[in-house]
């Protein structure tokens, strides 16, 4: 990662899928949810990609990584991995 003045600190790091989405809460409260297919893939050279606008001061405390498709899935399951 290149950090400068300009992108900051890294908060957090998550690997994740296109299925998945990504969860961004704030030392104020805020929580942005955002799918990770929407998320522009940029190349090497670049400085990442803004997910959310903070106000002066604010800082983003916690990165949570939400894996929405397999939940529902074990869920469509009756909580067992498989069919029936």
């Amino acid at each position: 990662m290149n950090v400068t003045e300009r992108t900051g600190p890294v908060v957090g790091i998550k690997q994740v899928t296109d299925a998945d989405q990504m969860m961004l809460i704030t030392d104020r409260g805020r929580i942005i949810r955002l799918k990770v297919s929407e998320i522009r893939v940029q190349g090497r050279n670049t400085q990442g990609v803004k997910l959310i606008e903070i106000e002066n001061g604010e800082r983003v405390s916690a990165v949570a990584r939400l894996a929405e498709a397999e939940e529902e899935s074990r869920e469509d399951n009756g909580g067992e991995d498989g069919g029936t």
